[in-house]
């Protein structure tokens, strides 16, 4: 049994499907591994019918090989069975989103003089007499500096924050990525192991040992 090759073909599929987490994505992924693991124990039957019809272990007994070579009764005929009777399956379940998805906040202030947060703001300006006065302008200088300073720092913590709580998803996403890889490759594993126990036992019952 060729456990070697499915695990690198699993894990070569999780790489193709899986960088992107979608619906389609995880169902082309479920049908390649079960692809896979059933090609895998077609050619370990195949090999092993082969070998004892006409390789180097080829049964010399005539009663022998035609029992072991029967279409319905023989070797490939109940190992088929047995895919049959144990198979992979593909099923689909419909689930509701536990988690809120991250998203990115960008709220901007509600005018260009707008400051918010920053408590009493206190313009010193200069006021010439009979020429102009500039404390106005101080003021509008004051809150318009004001108000892009807020503006940078809260947009800056939003970033932050989103940032922070998309890696927490990807590393979330990563670890089940892992679990549901490497569970996947243990339980092919399990089942190709139970499918050689049965091919064991039926090399017994034609009187192979």
């Amino acid at each position: 049994m060729d456990l070697l090759r499915l695990e690198e073909e699993v894990r070569e599929k999780a790489a193709e499907y899986l960088d992107e987490i979608t619906e389609e994505n995880l169902k082309a992924f479920a049908e390649s591994t079960q692809f896979i693991a059933q090609s895998v124990l077609e050619n370990f039957y195949l090999g092993v019918d082969e070998l004892y019809t006409e390789g180097v272990l080829k049964l010399e007994d005539e009663k022998q090989l035609n029992a072991f070579f029967d279409f319905h009764d023989g070797y490939r005929a109940k190992m088929r069975l047995w895919a049959n009777q144990n198979p992979i399956s593909i099923r689909e379940m419909k689930i509701e989103a536990s988690l809120e998805r991250p998203h990115k906040e960008c709220n901007g202030t509600k005018g260009p003089f707008a400051v918010v947060g920053v408590g009493t703001l206190i313009a010193a300006g200069l006021v010439i007499a009979g020429v102009g006065v500039w404390i106005v302008v101080a003021a509008e200088l004051l809150a318009l500096a004001s108000a892009a300073y807020l503006y940078k720092k809260n947009a800056q913590k939003k970033a932050d924050d989103y940032a922070f709580k998309v890696d927490q998803y990807q590393i979330q996403i990563d670890l089940e990525k892992a679990r549901l890889v490497n569970g996947l490759i243990k339980d092919l594993k399990t089942w190709l192991s139970k499918a050689e126990s049965h091919s064991e036992s039926l090399l017994a019952s034609f009187g192979i040992n």
